[in-house]
């Protein structure tokens, strides 16, 4: 579920997105990890192996979607519906149906006519109600756009309630349990956005690996340090890129900065603290450019000047 919280920090506005949600993924790690201890079972062998590359595929490509961005702009300009007039049109149609009836021999001699026309003047009173329930739907039809409209109109002044209410109804962030666990949004006075995530923490990461031998069993084996710092690092980079693409798509707004944070150790103090690891400034025009269903996030992220400090034996250090 994806609340929304408003508080002012110094000069921008920060609006919590989404709460975090008590390590959502740490609990689908452990899951995972339970079913790789079963593999021994050649039957099981194969849905665990399909299991671990869902997951490496869903923590390196979350950024793998379409980018499919709503132009607010247009909307926000488009001529207004006329207020719509009630048409009697099928009223009409059934009166001079009731009109024109001319009872036949055989409905004179069997005595017919009278529930002929009992039924067209029935007929008459429903169409009278078809044509209002048709003016009522026209009517809803006209002020949904118009709401449309003005809630356009407010986005492209970049009304704070309703980025809120845009991100947190029309943005997938809060279906991303393998990217995002909390977001904050900031506003500088010129209009500028800048997205801090909470992503995922190294702990996060997968320790094993499932592969599946030509013999249809399963083979478990640990992941290096080196390898799970890898995960990591793609994971990040995914994540910073997938929430850049979300917020783009219902916001108008030429670019984001995206800072990722995990929790690291601090040597000092040797207590686990949360600090940014990547920062990234996106553009509507970058991720319009790129193919972003073939690309790995590291070699995006690049590309945009991102900026990082990693390496494969320690991981990340806070920037």
């Amino acid at each position: 579920m994806v609340t929304t919280r408003q508080v002012f920090r110094g000069a921008g506005r920060a609006m919590r997105a989404i709460d975090r949600e008590a390590k959502r993924s740490q609990a689908r790690r452990i899951a995972y990890e339970r079913s790789a201890q079963k593999v021994a079972l050649l039957e099981q062998a194969a849905d665990a192996a399909d299991e671990y590359q869902q997951l490496i595929e869903q923590l390196v490509g979350a950024h793998r979607v379409a980018f499919r961005p709503i132009d607010w702009a247009a909307i926000a300009k488009r001529p207004s519906l006329p207020s719509p007039e009630r048409s009697s049109a099928h009223e009409d149609a059934a009166r001079r149906a009731l009109a024109d009836y001319r009872p036949n021999w055989f409905e004179r001699t069997l005595g017919l006519a009278t529930g002929k026309v009992r039924a067209l003047e029935q007929a008459v009173a429903d169409a009278a109600l078809q044509d209002d329930a048709s003016h009522r739907a026209a009517c809803w039809k006209a002020k949904a756009a118009d709401d449309e409209q003005e809630f356009a109109r407010k986005l492209v002044a970049l009304d704070r309630d309703a980025v809120a209410t845009v991100v947190n109804e029309q943005s997938g962030l809060g279906k991303l349990p393998f990217c995002v666990e909390a977001l904050d949004l900031y506003f500088s006075t010129d209009g500028e956005m800048t997205a801090r995530v909470d992503g995922l923490d190294l702990d996060d990461m997968p320790t094993q690996s499932v592969t599946l031998l030509q013999s249809g069993k399963a083979s478990v084996k640990p992941l290096s340090p080196a390898k799970i710092h890898d995960l990591h690092r793609a994971n990040i980079c995914a994540s910073a890129l997938r929430v850049a693409i979300e917020l783009l798509q219902v916001v108008p707004i030429p670019m984001v900065e995206v800072v990722m944070e995990t929790d690291l150790l601090d040597p000092a103090t040797g207590h686990i603290e949360p600090k940014p690891v990547l920062t990234v400034k996106v553009s509507r025009q970058a991720i319009a450019s790129l193919a972003l269903e073939r690309t790995e996030a590291l070699a995006v992220v690049e590309r945009l000047g991102g900026k990082m400090d990693w390496n494969s034996r320690r991981g990340f250090v806070g920037i």
